[in-house]
């Protein structure tokens, strides 16, 4: 045996990436410089070296990737040892002989395989190379996927990077089984299974974010993002059962390092990126992390904008040889000439057929929206079997803006283009100051019984969010789309269209929650639990001094069941059933009374499987959520209704309904050069009763909850690197399809076909540093609607368009 790499920086576990030009050879010979390049042991039998080459190593890589490559067509693997190094042996073989793939496996990492780590983060995806990761934290402590009894999604830093995803709104649309509604040219809402996405953690924390997001986070400071299909009431009390998502921040690393990146693109779109992790000290017990970016982009639509600085930096500090305490802070601030309504039709719902460039908004609007999150965590290992988690985020959004919009519909005769008439113009003038800050506490661990080891979750959270909000709208002249002029229109509305309003909204969470996963034998394991939770809120008038609407629920129980089996060594089976409610005490009956929650439950089953030695992660999941007692409108109590305290509608509750469908997933590494992310969602939703008072079906009865939903979702996206002399080279491409989707009111039809939109990607390893890419997005150029509305809310989906980007690891 050969002892190589005496010289060790740090263990391999803290190692960050480095850059390698490392030609092909013998492979031997390719280990050895690797070993004095990197520092990192790796111990190896000569005799597995013998007429064995290498394709060589060149970029910047962490340690896994960087063996994975050198080892790649080798028939070899390699594991982590307990020391911090790693081990060559021989891969092992299938029943007919045949050699697995080249594998990552990591020994020593406690209560989950994870791939290396090069920070406090176990589940980092940073610098791995991978489109998958062996560790998601969004179910509180980290686990792998095939031990998650629910549908997971993780949008790793490579897929960010490779495809050009720099805000939460582009990895969702991204994601498998997500849909975005377009509000305007900087919001969307999302949806899952048919149930609008409330809810966004971060790093575990969570907070509420009502129907979309106000302006979407930035990607810079963070390492993935990763989500979860179905209902999380475990962790977030009453909510839609959508999804949940979670962000998780990037972290310092003990090693000194600078990620530099720089892009450019269609529509004069610029943006710069800057990323260093710092060590304050030797050791690397007390390290810090600043990321900043600025971005300067024009829209495909006419005259819009927007300019935007990130700015996030965080210091981290072994308080001893079990404790970390994190504390930092993100800001963003964006100012922008914005794009509201999206694109009108005629009003019995025909298209316009107006260009994509179409813009329709005042040239004098602006908008400002200002986000500063401040946050902290403490984690704490109890011996080897108990951990202690502690966040805590403070979040402040400001919005500020005057904006004018057309609105809402052209009527449609026999008069020419020019001279149709029938949308009006109008402005609102909005101010909007939000502050929320949450905490959540958890206790994870293990004890052993019975001869086998069973996991304990005990934790609470609270979030408390108050919004105060102002706002004046106006009324402007009749507009026609098609002679209206964004650069010259300079007509600003100034005739009150209704009285000012002023409203400040409070909303708190909070509950407790634990589950016991009992280890019923080797292969099975039962997992219970549950969750109580409180929430109430409240909405005040400011201009006539009136608390409106105040509402609140308490108590409320919601229990979680699952089940594992491990029909493989590499093959889980699960099934499971989660509770939900959804809190509808805002609305109220004709007498006066508030309506009970909407309770339903969701159950899943499905297989997961870690294949090629846990470098791909593949799931199939069955699912069906039922949601009942859904508010509807009480037609024989017509609005105003004298029993509400709103004065505003009466409700009566019978209303229900059923989302379910199948996901499938295959996301990882193949082989140490080709990567692939592919999702494939079938979903049906549909009401199973909706009916007026007297018992008589409305239209919505038997037919689609969310016919915004496509019944068939693909998202796909794959990278190969190539072979030989052309390695510097790596080719990405992939496809986002869906089949039609529609809108509907009483008379009008609007609909969607199914598309495919197509990217590409094209990078090159210029120097071990440093790497430029070219990506192209809409390959075919498809016209789409990406969101569609029967009359305004029409949005178009981007055309072609390129990228170029220049990045340089040191």
């Amino acid at each position: 045996m050969l002892g190589a790499g005496m010289l060790i920086a740090a263990p391999a576990a803290a190692q960050a990436s480095q850059s390698y030009d490392i030609p092909a050879g013998a492979l031997s010979s390719v280990l050895d410089q690797y070993i004095q390049t990197s520092g990192i042991t790796v111990v190896y039998d000569t005799a597995l070296m013998t007429g064995v080459s290498s394709p060589g190593l060149k970029g910047s890589y962490g340690p896994g990737e960087a063996l994975s490559r050198i080892l790649a067509g080798s028939g070899l693997t390699y594991r982590q040892t307990a020391s911090g190094g790693f081990a060559i042996e021989a891969a092992p073989q299938t029943t007919s002989g045949e050699v697995r793939l080249d594998a990552v496996r990591v020994g020593a990492a406690g209560d989950v395989d994870l791939m290396t780590s090069a920070s406090s983060d176990r589940g980092q995806t940073e610098d791995t190379g991978s489109y998958s990761t062996n560790a998601v934290t969004i179910g509180k402590g980290a686990r792998s996927i095939r031990e998650t009894p629910q549908s997971v999604s993780v949008i790793t830093r490579a897929r960010l990077d490779d495809q050009n995803l720099r805000t939460v709104d582009d990895a969702l649309l991204n994601a498998p089984g997500i849909v975005a509604e377009q509000q305007s040219s900087l919001e969307r809402g999302f949806f899952s299974r048919g149930f609008a996405i409330t809810t966004i953690q971060y790093d575990g924390v969570p907070t509420e974010r009502n129907s979309g997001f106000l302006t979407s986070p930035d990607l810079a400071g963070y390492d993935r993002v990763e989500v979860l299909r179905g209902p999380a009431g475990l962790f977030n009390g009453a909510g839609q059962p959508g999804a949940t998502i979670n962000l998780v921040r990037k972290r310092p690393t003990k090693e000194r390092q600078l990620h530099l990146q720089a892009r450019a693109g269609s529509w004069d779109y610029k943006r710069v990126d800057a990323d260093t992790s710092v060590p304050l000290n030797d050791s690397g017990s007390l390290r810090t992390r600043l990321v900043a970016s600025y971005e300067d982009r024009d829209f495909f639509y006419d005259y819009a904008d927007s300019k935007k600085a990130v700015l996030y930096g965080i210091v981290e500090a072994d308080l001893g040889a079990n404790t970390i305490l994190g504390f930092g802070v993100n800001h963003e601030d964006l100012d922008s000439i914005p794009f509201y309504t999206g694109v009108l039709r005629y009003a019995d719902g025909t298209d316009l057929g107006l260009p994509r460039s179409t813009y329709t908004n005042g040239n004098w609007s602006t908008l400002n929206v200002a986000t500063t999150t401040l946050f902290a965590d403490l984690t704490h290992q109890f011996g080897a079997n108990w951990k202690l988690k502690l966040g805590a985020t403070k979040m402040r959004e400001k919005n500020t803006g005057f904006s004018g919009a057309a609105c809402c519909s052209i009527a449609l005769g026999t008069t020419s283009e020019s001279t149709t008439t029938g949308a009006t113009f109008s402005a609102f003038d909005q101010g909007l100051i939000g502050d929320q800050w949450a905490v959540d506490g958890n206790l994870t661990g293990s004890f052993e019984a019975f001869g086998q080891s069973h996991d304990v979750l005990l934790g609470a959270n609270y979030v408390h969010r108050d919004y105060d909000n102002n706002g004046q709208s106006y009324r402007g002249p009749a507009y026609n789309p098609f002679t209206y002029d964004p650069y010259s229109f300079n007509y600003t509305p100034s005739e009150f269209a209704r009285p000012f309003s002023s409203t400040t909204n409070r909303l708190e969470q909070w509950g407790v929650y634990g589950s016991l996963r009992l280890a019923l034998t080797e292969r099975a394991k039962l997992l219970f639990g549950g969750r109580f939770s409180a929430w109430k809120t409240r909405t005040r008038n400011r201009v006539t001094d009136v608390v409106t609407t105040q509402y609140k629920e308490s108590g409320r129980f919601t229990p979680y069941v699952a089940a594992t089996y491990d029909v493989l060594s590499n093959w889980t089976a699960y099934a499971s059933y989660a509770q939900i409610f959804r809190a509808q005490s805002n609305q109220f009956t004709a007498s006066g009374d508030p309506l009970d929650p909407a309770t339903g439950g969701n159950a899943e089953a499905g297989l997961k499987g870690e294949l090629f030695d846990k470098r791909v992660n593949a799931t199939i999941a069955l699912f069906r959520t039922i949601e009942k007692g859904r508010s509807q409108l009480d037609p024989e109590n017509p609005e105003p209704c004298a029993g509400s305290p709103t004065l505003g509608a009466c409700y009566i509750q019978d209303g229900k309904v059923r989302s379910q469908g199948v996901d499938l997933e295959l996301t990882g590494m193949l082989t140490p050069s080709w990567q692939i992310a592919a999702g494939y969602t079938f979903n049906a939703t549909k009401y199973l009763r909706d009916r007026t008072g007297n018992g008589t079906p409305t239209l919505n009865e038997r037919q689609p909850l969310s016919t915004f939903t496509p019944k068939h979702l693909l998202r796909l996206w794959t990278s190969y690197q190539l072979p030989g002399a052309a390695s510097d080279f790596t080719v990405a491409g992939g496809v986002n399809f869906q089949t039609k989707t529609y809108k509907r009111s009483s008379t009008i039809y609007v609909e969607q076909p199914s598309y495919s939109v197509w990217s590409g990607r094209v990078s090159y390893q210029v120097t071990p540093e440093l790497r430029a890419a070219l990506n192209v997005n809409n390959i075919f150029d498809k016209n789409y609607y990406r969101t569609i509305g029967t009359t305004s809310g029409n949005w178009y989906g981007e055309p072609r368009n390129a990228m170029l980007s220049l990045e340089a690891k040191f």
